[in-house]
């Protein structure tokens, strides 16, 4: 009787992962041999994973059902069938053909519904995707931004960019399109690459880079510390504590006595294996405040050291650097020199203008144009200096968008639609983003917590 249970659940399992036998002799579909994933659909027809269609199609461009994906994922992985599992669907009877599919699928925690319901007929999400391939295949989950449409509020944030990091799956200029259908082809090419090391995607990149005083990447933190008379970019090792200098101000060759190269509290931008520094290029002998600026680049293992010819000058500002673009910002009507005469809590708003990059420093783009407070962030040179930073206070980058106040409130600019939005009409002085809120800080030094 168990034989007879075997037997029966294999043919069902054959029958939804493999819907017909192809008649191509040489292996080989009609539709697929000049198609983007044709090696990878054949990887999968010889290792008798799936199969095609009577007329000798495969249909790499038809949408692939949860029921499908689910069948396909239980071929590849040699996964046995549940037999007398007591789980209970209300959309799939215990006789249906795709039963104990969805029930081994279920038990083994690669593919969920909900509240009961398991959609078998369903197509299958990219978002969906990723979770049941991060399942299936015990991947960690990673919470490293990757494409420029998922932000940390997408249910499928640390799925994606688990998968993503495994050189599983890719994007298209920068997004994963996270709602968007998963064709036969597609989910063919994503199942070979986490089957195969040799057919994984040849690097990963991420489009969206980290800001901060210290940064944290791919298990290491990165900050400006000062240690004697020296200041360094340091690297630490959270796994095993150890700790690199990656730069020393003492070793950096100046191009003038006054420029200031690192101190601590500097913004650190971290974009896939490089980090960028913004550097004041030159201070003001009596004010000691910078003039103008500069940035400079070295990967993230301490090589390649360089100072950049772009962006630089005396109103290159709030650097941010997203879908292979730098972008800062400058002062739209005049060139602000900061001197002793200058008081940040007397309320100002400055004409700001955000423009875009290429990498190199080409394909120059204005992109919006706002005001934003005259306040900055500090950074310490000695206990007794505080001096102002590159970054306004009131300019906060956060994944996709822009955040900034001004005399008006605080508003939100998305880098992904260039739409503007009105948060609040509070007053601010500070502002500070989490992972799901923007927590600001009034004129009276009250904290308020807003909704992205």
């Amino acid at each position: 009787m168990k034989n007879k249970l075997a037997f029966l659940s294999m043919a069902i399992l054959l029958f939804i992962a493999l819907p017909f036998q192809a008649k191509a002799a040489d292996n080989q579909f009609s539709d697929v041999k000049t198609h983007w994933a044709h090696e990878e659909i054949m990887y999968l027809y010889n290792h008798h994973i799936i199969s095609g269609y009577p007329d000798g199609t495969f249909k790499p461009n038809e949408p692939i059902t949860r029921v499908q994906a689910a069948a396909m994922l239980i071929k590849a992985l040699d996964i046995p069938l549940t037999v007398n599992t007591t789980v209970q669907f209300k959309d799939v009877a215990k006789t249906s053909q795709y039963y104990a599919v969805l029930a081994t699928v279920h038990e083994k925690g690669i593919l969920r519904g909900d509240n009961g319901f398991m959609r078998p007929g369903e197509t299958t999400t990219r978002a969906q995707m990723a979770a049941i391939l991060r399942r299936s295949f015990e991947l960690p989950l990673d919470t490293q931004a990757t494409f420029i449409d998922v932000s940390p509020a997408h249910w499928a944030y640390q799925d994606i960019n688990g998968i993503a990091k495994q050189r599983i799956a890719g994007g298209s200029n920068g997004k994963y399109m996270p709602a968007g259908s998963v064709t036969r082809a597609h989910f063919s090419a994503f199942l070979v690459r986490a089957l195969d090391d040799n057919m994984k995607l040849d690097h990963y990149h991420s489009y969206v880079s980290s800001k901060g005083k210290t940064v944290e990447q791919n298990g290491s933190t990165y900050t400006i510390v000062k240690n004697d008379s020296k200041f360094h970019l340091t690297k630490v090792t959270k796994k095993t504590g150890k700790k690199d200098i990656l730069l020393n101000t003492l070793d950096m060759k100046k191009e003038d006595f006054f420029q200031t190269l690192m101190l601590t509290g500097f913004p650190l931008i971290v974009y896939n294996e490089d980090i960028f520094i913004p550097y004041w290029y030159s201070v003001g002998e009596m004010s000691e405040l910078p003039a103008s600026y500069g940035l400079m680049k070295v990967k993230t293992d301490g090589q390649n050291f360089e100072f950049m010819n772009h962006p630089s000058g005396a109103t290159f500002r709030n650097m941010y650097i997203w879908n292979d673009r730098i972008f800062y910002t400058n002062e739209k009507n005049k060139q602000r020199y900061f001197d002793y005469t200058f008081d940040e809590k007397t309320p100002l708003d400055d004409p700001l203008v955000l423009i875009s990059t290429a990498m190199d420093g080409s394909n120059k783009k204005i992109e919006f144009g706002f005001d934003a407070r005259v306040i900055f962030d500090d950074v310490t040179f000695t206990p007794k200096h505080v001096k102002v930073n590159q970054n306004n206070k009131s300019i906060v980058f956060d994944h996709s968008a822009m955040y900034y106040f001004n005399k008006k409130g605080v508003f939100k600019y998305s880098l992904l639609d260039q739409k503007t939005s009105k948060l609040s009409n509070i007053l601010a002085k500070d502002m500070h983003v989490t992972s799901t809120h923007i927590e600001v800080m009034d004129q009276k030094g009250k904290i308020h917590s807003l909704k992205k």
